[in-house]
């Protein structure tokens, strides 16, 4: 062939333009971004591992310690070469780190995430009709104005909408009903909560893994001793209140991989398989295994459960593997010396105690004649059983999400009672565990039906997630004041006002003061240069977890009309106790009834302050100390004073 000078021009560019297409785009045209861009860590995910290298070994911190991601965290995104692991810079504690996060558990600067390992590729492709349709129930399309209106046509609030919108448009098949359960978001939240004689919602708390600003510090906590009391056995402890609101949002858990808290466990045949259910089982005992006595295998008796009952197989086997764990105990082999030959693959009837002993309890209640074929004398029993209790004392009554099972707000015969579980976060879990065995089934992208309950009155935002952050410990274990006695005398207990009186001949003082526990850190102690006056001396206590309690001495020096300064900050933002009783015990006239009056009935008694009948507040005709009792007891709440 003879190829002429325009011919050789033409082969030229085509030769270019074919090593460009092969350097910059990728497989279907794509043009693979290595840009950096914003991202975070998906909101809900906790614990997620930062890595040197794609599965490969922790990035650790300037402690040694391996770096671990949660929901809301910034990143940088350097690399998305590899779709299932990128490359990203983090912030962590003030210092940078780079590493490798699984692409999973990362929402991207335009809000997806690509949760399915899908490859990231930014194309040039023009959207069509088809990109902004949706399929409802029936089969039939929905465009993006009737999905819109059928959210607003559902009552979801506008902090809804906007995680629906990005669920729906990784899959446009799920249908999201909202619940109106009518119920007040304050009057669940006092309903949910823990305190004395209400324990619900409990947290894990291990040596390795204390959760210790996870817990509750108004129930089950003592602060002098920093002891936490456990409810359940010896690791499960009361969750703290801001730990419950976040849980209990139900935004916390509208993304791809949570929504399925709100999933409905009806069994759904043709969606729901025998594959999913061994995905499900994978790891633990149950696993492609057969039960010792048993023909068939554990999600063979699974399958069975759900026809029979009407529950979701996928429900039932996380259930389980949840409530069993990944190696066999006493409930699932029937091993008990109590109750020999006896399973509870559920823990039915396990009730928190204390002193332990749970599974005996669900062991004994397993043991009974009566309903749900009970005795469970057999594993598949057990299994059947269960999930027949299930139907028809959960799903059956309304509580047919995981959700509802543990913040029961539907079944209004025992409402923010009947709630299966105590473990807090057992929803997120289960609900990861049902994620995963849709997704490894291909079945992500069938018809689903989500029941999202909605409240009164709710947060504008969705409730944040409090750090594990440490111990919240911010007491203080002694405090002293050199040659001198404070009054009241320093005791570990709600009081924070001290107060001393000094001659004006001293000019300085040395404060001392001692944490409850030693990883809280104290300021404001040392030598105090005093002015002639009143000296209000802030000593604050911040603990590990950043929460700060302020004490105020108050010291008077000579005259206290003279002058007077604050010393320190007050950087808790607490107030004094107010008197609500006239100007009985209200001394210096300022309102509030303080170690400020104590101090002035103090100046009278030693003849420094002229005679105030006012002092008198225990009404005996005379100033004494037995009137500065009268007020201690007061501040600190054994009594009022009227």
């Amino acid at each position: 062939m003879i190829i002429t000078k325009k011919r050789k021009n033409i082969y030229f560019l085509l030769i270019l333009v074919l090593l460009f297409n092969s350097l910059c785009f990728g497989q279907g045209g794509s043009m693979v971004s290595h840009a950096e861009t914003t991202a975070k860590i998906s909101e809900g995910v906790t614990n997620v591992n930062f890595r040197v290298e794609p599965n490969g070994n922790a990035v650790t911190d300037e402690n040694g310690k391996g770096i671990k991601l949660n929901g809301g965290q910034e990143l940088t995104v350097l690399d998305t070469t590899n779709s299932a692991w990128y490359k990203v810079s983090v912030v962590y504690n003030g210092a940078t780190y780079t590493g490798y996060v699984s692409s999973q558990f990362v929402t991207l600067n335009n809000g997806s995430t690509d949760s399915t390992n899908a490859d990231t590729t930014v194309t040039d492709n023009t959207n069509t009709a088809e990109d902004d349709e949706l399929v409802e129930g029936d089969g039939t399309l929905l465009g993006s104005s009737d999905f819109e209106a059928q959210l607003a046509a559902e009552g979801f609030p506008e902090s809804y909408k906007v995680l629906l919108r990005d669920i729906h448009a990784l899959h446009p098949n799920w249908q999201f009903k909202a619940v109106q359960t009518g119920i007040d978001w304050n009057t669940l939240i006092a309903n949910e909560v823990n305190k004395k004689g209400q324990i619900k919602n409990l947290i894990y708390g291990a040596s390795s893994a204390p959760h210790y600003n996870w817990r509750s510090i108004t129930v089950g906590y003592n602060p002098a001793s920093n002891v936490w009391s456990p409810f359940d056995g010896k690791v499960w402890f009361a969750a703290s209140d801001d730990l419950v609101r976040y849980y209990i949002d139900p935004r916390t858990y509208l993304y791809e991989n949570f929504v399925f808290v709100f999933e409905s466990l009806s069994y759904q045949e043709g969606a729901q398989n025998k594959i999913g259910v061994e995905a499900i089982l994978s790891g633990s005992f149950m696993a492609n295994a057969t039960p010792p006595g048993e023909s068939k295998q554990y999600s063979d008796i699974i399958m069975d459960a759900a026809a029979q009952s009407g529950v979701s197989p996928y429900h039932i086997a996380s259930r389980i593997k949840l409530e069993m764990g990944n190696t066999a105990g006493v409930a699932a082999k029937g091993t008990s010396t109590n109750y020999p030959g006896i399973y509870n693959y559920y823990n039915i009837g396990a009730f928190d105690t204390a002193n332990g002993a749970p599974v005996e309890k669900g062991l004994f209640w397993a043991s009974q004649s009566g309903s749900y074929g009970r005795p469970w004398n057999t594993v598949s029993k057990s299994i059947i059983g269960g999930a027949q209790y299930l139907g028809a004392s959960y799903i059956q009554r309304g509580q047919d999400t995981l959700y509802t099972q543990k913040f029961n707000v539907t079944y209004t015969g025992s409402l923010f009672n009947h709630q299966y579980m105590s473990n807090i976060q057992s929803p997120t879990t289960e609900s990861q565990t049902n994620y995963r065995a849709y997704k490894a089934n291909n079945l992500l992208d069938s018809t689903m039906v989500f029941k999202i309950p909605v409240y009164k009155n709710m947060p504008e935002r969705a409730c944040v997630k409090p750090a594990d952050s440490g111990n919240p410990n911010n007491w203080l274990k002694s405090l002293d004041i050199t040659g001198y006695t404070i009054t009241p005398t320093f005791a570990v207990n709600d009081v924070t006002d001290y107060s001393l009186i000094v001659n004006s001949s001293v000019s300085s003082i040395n404060v001392s003061a001692a944490p409850v526990v030693s990883t809280s850190t104290v300021k404001g102690t040392g030598t105090i240069n005093l002015i002639e006056g009143t000296n209000y001396i802030k000593i604050n206590v911040i603990a590990q977890t950043g929460a700060v309690k302020t004490y105020t001495l108050t010291v008077v020096r000579g005259n206290a009309a003279a002058g007077s300064q604050t010393i320190g900050e007050d950087m808790s933002g607490g107030s004094t106790q107010t008197n609500t009783g006239g100007t009985k015990g209200d001394i210096n006239g300022d309102g509030k009834i303080s170690v400020l009056d104590i101090v002035k009935i103090q100046r009278v008694i030693v003849g420094l302050d002229s005679m105030d009948m006012n002092c008198d507040v225990n009404g005996d005709g005379k100033v004494s100390v037995l009137d500065i009792v009268k007020i201690q007891r007061h501040i600190v709440g054994i009594e009022i004073i009227n």
